[in-house]
C-alpha cells in the first residue's frame, strides 16, 4: 500500500506525506479508532464496558478506575495516556497528549486521583504527571505537573493546598 501511495505522490510531483510509511492495517485501523474513542465509548452507561473498550484501544488503564461518560481521552497515542489503580475521572473531562509544534507526550494519572467534572490535562513539550492522591477541581486546565495529595483549581490549576497520606480519607 505505501509503494502505490509514493508513487501516486511521485507522479503528482509531490512529496509523500508521512502517513505513507504506515502499513495498512494501521491506516484502516486509526479511523476505527477515532470513531470508538469519539463517537461509542464516551456514550456507554457501564463504567466496566467503557474501560474495557479504552483498554482494547491502547489506553492504560489500572484496577478500579472509574471513567465518566463524555470524556475524551486524546487517541493519537493512547499508550501515552496512563491511568493507575483507584482513580476517578468525572463527568467530561478531556485529555489531550499533542497539539501544534508538539510531539506526542505522556500524561500519567497517579494512584487514588480526583479529576474533577469538566477538567482538561495538556500534555504540553514534556508530558504532565498528576500525582497521588491528587484532586483537580472542576474546570480546571492543568498544563504542569501536580505533587502528590495536591489539590488543584482554576484556569491554568494552581495548587492550593498541599496534604499527606495521612490526610487521606481511608477508602
Amino acid at each position: 500500500m505505501s509503494a502505490l501511495v509514493k508513487l501516486y505522490y511521485k507522479i503528482r510531483r509531490k512529496p509523500a506525506p508521512p502517513f505513507a510509511e504506515h502499513p495498512l492495517w494501521l491506516l484502516l485501523w486509526k479511523p476505527v479508532r477515532k470513531f470508538l474513542n469519539v463517537v461509542v465509548i464516551p456514550s456507554v452507561p457501564y463504567n466496566c464496558v467503557r474501560i474495557g473498550l479504552y483498554r482494547l484501544i491502547g489506553f492504560r488503564i489500572g484496577r478500579h478506575v472509574f471513567i465518566g461518560m463524555r470524556c475524551y481521552l486524546d487517541d493519537m497515542d493512547p499508550g501515552k495516556t496512563v491511568i493507575e489503580d483507584n482513580v476517578t475521572v468525572s463527568y467530561g473531562c478531556f485529555f489531550a497528549i499533542h497539539g501544534i509544534h508538539q510531539e506526542h507526550t505522556s500524561i500519567v494519572i497517579r494512584e487514588g486521583a480526583y479529576i474533577g467534572m469538566r477538567a482538561n490535562i495538556l500534555s504540553g513539550k514534556t508530558g504532565i504527571t498528576v500525582g497521588r492522591g491528587s484532586i483537580i477541581g472542576a474546570g480546571a486546565l492543568v498544563r504542569e505537573s501536580t505533587p502528590d495529595f495536591s489539590t488543584c483549581v482554576g484556569v491554568p490549576a494552581r495548587v492550593i493546598k498541599i496534604g499527606s497520606e495521612e490526610d487521606q480519607e481511608p477508602q
